[in-house]
């Protein structure tokens, strides 16, 4: 697998570090305590409501599922 090379300030590197479980690597730090990438951005919400498209078509499932995952990530950040 691929991999980066980043600079951290020290304050954040040891917050990072004090983040980390045992056995765990600092990508797999990043990868528990961040969001992924979201799939559609404000603009994109925007524009459909603009335009009258919005809700049609929409997986309101999917849009729950994206929700109740957010807020488990976030409580994740603090265990």
């Amino acid at each position: 697998m691929a991999s980066k090379t980043i600079s951290l300030e020290l304050d954040a590197y040891n917050r990072l570090k004090s983040t980390r479980r045992p056995g765990e690597s600092f990508s797999e730090v990043v990868r528990r305590i961040t969001l992924p990438p979201a799939k559609a951005t404000a603009a994109d919400l925007k524009r459909a409501v603009e335009s009258g498209k919005f809700g049609r078509g929409v997986d309101w499932t999917s849009v729950k599922r994206a929700v109740a995952n957010r807020t488990r990530s976030r409580d994740l950040r603090h265990a």
